[in-house]
């Protein structure tokens, strides 16, 4: 093998190793899917999957819609309506928000007559109390009971997805290195 080639072979070899740690370091959206479940105050544990993104600071879930939704095992129709339990009391812009250790609920549900709900730590909360319920459609007394933080379980499922400029900035420094070493190759 002539020594060009073997150039050109050990310069793609670095573009595709450098690139590959670049695409590894580079931020990435955390766009998810977060399993929840939540034991109501009837008894009856509503859980599911949220989609949505999960924050910098691995904790908290801003809540797009709902996948799945079931009362004690048993599926019940997905919610259509994902807002901020402070959108639909109060008018105020909030992201609906979740968190993973269950310090923070800005959530409520609407589909029909049924919506569930969680408000812990919001302006809701803080107005109203702290609250955490869901119709009975969902599983609930249709009233609002106090939020208990050691009722909620929650998991990130889904992996990370890369962001497009991730793989853009992967693809243009893979092309770069190799416009380098065909230059070498050509002008060596």
């Amino acid at each position: 093998m002539s020594s060009k080639l073997c150039f050109i072979g050990k310069t793609m070899a670095a573009a595709i190793v450098v690139g590959l740690a670049t695409f590894a370091t580079v931020p990435r959206a955390h766009a998810s899917t977060l399993d929840f479940s939540y034991t109501l105050s009837t008894g009856k544990v509503l859980s599911g999957a949220l989609d949505g993104t999960l924050l910098s600071n691995g904790n908290t879930f801003d809540v797009t819609s709902v996948s799945s939704l079931f009362v004690n095992g048993t599926a019940v129709a997905d919610p259509t309506t994902i807002i901020s339990e402070d959108d639909h009391l109060l008018g105020f812009e909030d992201t609906a928000a979740v968190s993973l250790n269950g310090s923070y609920m800005n959530l409520y549900a609407v589909d029909g007559s049924n919506a569930f709900t969680f408000g812990a730590g919001d302006l809701t909360s803080e107005l109203f109390g702290t609250l955490a319920e869901s119709t009975k459609g969902y599983g609930g007394s249709g009233a609002a009971h106090a939020y208990d933080q050691a009722d909620w379980s929650a998991s990130i499922v889904s992996a990370q997805t890369p962001e497009p400029s991730s793989l853009l900035l992967l693809g243009t420094g893979i092309l770069g290195l190799a416009g380098a070493a065909r230059r070498k190759f050509l002008h060596g």
